[in-house]
């Protein structure tokens, strides 16, 4: 109970964090597995993409509707910005009172301002101090704006002396304080008491009227940030009453929020009854308020302050009250923020909710499927709930069969095709169809139905995911190809233009480095539709590896591939053709696998290939040819289908078998110069090559012998070419 209601009195301060990411098992950076892609107005109006089990309840409870409602959610949305409001997004930071912490402007914020330089200056503080400023601006955003807002008005007054100014900003600095020193004892680990800071005193009568009430409503500030609350309510209540004050039309509202604050915090171990006649007390001081159109200006943040009361005092009935009136989906499940409220109310855990209604059951059953190893629990029940649920409920189970369950019964299937293109679960139910399909064995129908998809204009993470369905079920390394690059939707991209395709998930690695044989990899680095950048790395990689494995065809052509797309290279690739042994083509290829920073194995970004600076180069080609785990679904569903069976296995096994008892790229290469020093003593390359073998050894992959290599290297280096440059930038070995 005492977990409840912690985290319903979150809804009186900040508002739950939001993710900064989806990184997490297969690179879910691909996927936007905790957070829509899609503007949340359109997922709001049904445009789902496809669901994953990692996105909050917000997302998934507003799926569920637009599911049940099927193409009519287009037609009744709800209150527009609605999701936005429930995820928090709308606030910037999330809640405050009702009050929206974000979408301020500049002066928020910033350290340069008007405000910020005048304060510090009757401070002494310097402007430019980091401390200073946030000391300046340590209440929340709403209070700092306000406090700009007055600032900007006060000054522009007829009456406005240096000195009355500089006071009003004195005593603005120490609600400040107050705000900081209230933000010190939530999160102290410091045992000794703090000391006390000064309120903002009264002005003498002498004054005028004006500047004297702007003092009573900093000092009820002060105490209101305190905590003080008896104190704020009184001051703020004598403001409200106060005809003629600058700020009389936020006393009452002020007042009621001093007191919603004082009786939750002093609410934790109260039982419910008492809670909820305090509840029903704060609920009528916010009706006179409603009640009053001269205070019209503060009914909607009243109306907000009281909900967010209701949850936090009351978490109980007020969560059973939400979780009701959401059970029909055609009731609009954003108006008053109730979704918002209701998730937040939510956080720990209510059994009881999912016994009590079906979304809360859904919701989680597609949640725990993330969490597990095995989904087959998930998938059972989801089965279950579908073939006995009422027909008009149907919709949402069977997407929660069809994204939990590793086959689906005829019966499923042929719902599933059922689906008509203008339901909002369209797109989740195709993809997990043609996963299904192609999990049966049967490719052909798989490749028809992701092929279907991709023809619609669709958001990044849905591409993807079809993507990565119709690359699992290609058929040949061409058509592959066509679907190997994903986008990655942390990236910002403006509406309406199309994101880049333009990296490698876990699946196309997987592909490449270890199911492509030589002929595979030098025939996909010729596709021409596929970026410049990766063929080039592509060719890279083919040629390291026939260089190792002698295999003079492929590498004379993936050589010239290489240098065709990047010229600078072309005097390597002649020198490797030229070679007339295995010994000297193995030599050229390492040397210009360093040169040009080249890799025996593709990477998830492509940069372009380029000569590396001489003093950076390093033998970064590969750690290790030997068998990695087999490829898998690191969390089942979630979920990266295995490389498709295109390409040589055969042979790429047969290549790999003789790569894997090599060394490091910097074992390999050392070994090699070493050699290279004594049948070749004269190459004008080898003090640069020896230097790049030891500053190779000071880290990364290494072999059990790295340093023996290393003082080897170091030592022929300063012993044959001491007055050499590469001598000097070698001054230790590793």
């Amino acid at each position: 109970m005492k977990r409840m209601f912690a985290a319903a009195a979150a809804l009186l301060c900040a508002g739950g964090v939001l993710a900064s990411g989806d990184y997490g098992p297969a690179y879910t950076m691909f996927k936007a597995y905790t957070k829509p892609d899609i503007p949340l107005a359109r997922f709001q109006a049904g445009e789902l993409g496809v669901l994953q089990p990692g996105m909050r309840r917000v997302y998934l409870y507003t799926a569920w509707r637009a599911i049940m409602l099927g193409p009519e959610i287009a037609r009744r949305p709800g209150t527009a910005q609605g999701l936005a409001r429930a995820d928090g997004s709308a606030f910037g930071n999330g809640w405050s009172d009702g009050r929206s912490d974000g979408g301020t402007d500049g002066a928020a914020s910033s350290g340069n301002d008007d405000f910020t330089l005048r304060t510090a200056a009757v401070l002494g503080l310097k402007p430019d101090d980091w401390a200073a400023r946030n000391r300046i601006d340590a209440c929340p955003v709403p209070a700092r704006v306000f406090a700009r807002a007055t600032f900007a008005t006060l000054a522009a007054r007829p009456d406005a002396t240096k000195a009355r100014v500089d006071g009003w900003l004195r005593a603005q600095y120490q609600v400040s304080e107050a705000c900081q020193q209230a933000e010190d004892a939530r999160y102290a680990w410091r045992e000794d008491k703090q000391p006390e800071i000064a309120p903002p005193q009264p002005l003498p009568a002498s004054e005028p009227a004006y500047w004297r009430m702007l003092r009573d409503y900093q000092r009820a500030a002060w105490q209101f940030q305190g905590e003080y609350y008896a104190e704020s309510t009184a001051l703020f209540e004598r403001i409200g009453a106060t005809k003629g004050h600058p700020m009389q039309s936020l006393g009452a509202y002020l007042a009621l929020r001093s007191e919603v604050r004082r009786a939750v915090a002093a609410a934790v171990d109260e039982p419910p009854g008492q809670r909820e006649r305090q509840a029903r007390a704060l609920e009528q001081r916010g009706e006179a308020i409603l009640a009053d159109a001269a205070l019209a200006a503060m009914h909607e943040p009243t109306r907000a302050l009281l909900r967010s009361m209701r949850a936090a005092l009351t978490p109980e009935s007020r969560l059973e009250e939400l979780a009701r009136y959401l059970d029909d989906p055609r009731n609009d499940p954003y108006a008053l923020d109730r979704l918002g409220d209701w998730s937040v109310l939510m956080d720990g855990k209510h059994p009881d909710q999912r016994a009590a209604h079906a979304y809360a059951d859904w919701i989680e059953t597609v949640q725990a499927c993330g969490r597990q190893e095995t989904c087959d629990a998930q998938a059972a029940h989801a089965l279950e709930r579908w073939q006995h649920a009422p027909r008009a409920q149907r919709g949402p189970w069977l997407v929660a069969v069809l994204m939990l369950s590793t086959a689906m019964t005829p019966e499923v299937e042929k719902a599933a095709l059922a689906v008509g293109a203008d339901d909002p679960a369209w797109a989740t139910v195709r993809y997990h169809l043609a996963r299904l399909l192609r999990l049966q064995g049967k490719r052909e129908q798989a490749r028809a139905v992701a092929d279907g998809v991709l023809q619609r204009t669709l958001s990044p993470a849905t591409r993807n995911l079809l993507r990565e369905e119709r690359f699992a079920a290609a058929t040949s390394v061409r058509d592959a190809a066509g679907y190997l690059l994903r986008t990655n939707v942390d990236y910002y991209v403006p509406e309406g233009e199309r994101p880049k395709e333009d990296m490698l998930n876990d699946d196309g690695l997987a592909w490449i480095n270890r199911n492509l044989a030589l002929a595979d990899l030098v025939e996909l680095a010729r596709i021409e539709a596929l970026p410049a950048p990766l063929r080039a790395r592509i060719a890279g990689a083919a040629w390291i590896r026939a260089g190792l494995l002698d295999r003079q065809e492929e590498g004379r052509q993936a050589a010239a591939l290489l240098a065709g797309l990047v010229p600078a290279v072309a005097p390597a690739a002649q020198r490797y053709a030229q070679a007339p042994s295995p010994a000297e083509r193995r030599h050229a290829v390492l040397v210009a696998g360093a040169a040009f920073g080249l890799s025996a194995d593709a990477s998830m970004d492509s940069a372009k290939v380029e000569r590396v600076a001489a003093d950076e180069a390093t033998a970064s080609m590969w750690c290790s040819f030997k068998p990695e785990q087999p490829f898998g679904e690191p969390r089942f569903v979630w979920r990266l289908p295995p490389p498709p069976p295109a390409g040589d296995a055969g042979a790429a096994r047969t290549e790999l078998a003789r790569l894997a008892p090599m060394k490091t790229a910097t074992g390999t290469l050392g070994d090699d110069v070493l050699a290279w020093a004594d049948s070749h003593p004269k190459d004008p390359e080898l003090p640069w090559l020896l230097h790049v073998v030891v500053q190779s050894t000071r880290g990364g992959c290494l072999d059990d012998d790295a340093k023996t290599l290393s003082r080897k290297a170091f030592n022929l280096l300063h012993k044959r070419y001491p007055k050499s440059e590469w001598a000097k930038k070698t001054p230790y070995f590793y």
